[in-house]
């Protein structure tokens, strides 16, 4: 099975994994996760739920694919869901003034 493709002149690996990718471009990843997740709450002064998440993981994918990193989308999908707790706890970090009463569920 082929697991590569030239797209725009360039040979990308469709079965590409996040762990992969280098070390920076996985950082810049999860800050935008962070920003996009926090840009969301701001909005709505909601914690984001499942509803949200195509609109963050849509910015997400605008930023990445501005930087050049080439992953699949599925594999954005995997690391936003396995973070999306440590997102939620950055944020009440970054907010405790907006999660004083936790009567704000997810």
């Amino acid at each position: 099975m082929k697991n590569h493709k030239i797209i725009d002149g360039r040979l990308l690996q469709t079965n590409k994994k996040f762990s992969a990718l280098k070390e920076s471009q996985k950082t810049k990843i999860a800050e935008w996760e962070y920003e996009a997740y926090k840009e969301c709450y701001l909005k709505s002064k909601k914690i984001p739920d499942k509803r949200r998440e195509d609109e963050i993981l849509f910015l997400v994918t605008e930023k990445i694919e501005s930087a050049e990193i080439w992953i699949p989308e599925d594999e954005i999908y995997k690391h936003y869901q396995s973070r999306h707790s440590k997102l939620l706890k950055r944020l009440k970090k970054e907010f405790p003034e907006d999660f004083q009463d936790e009567n704000i569920t997810e």
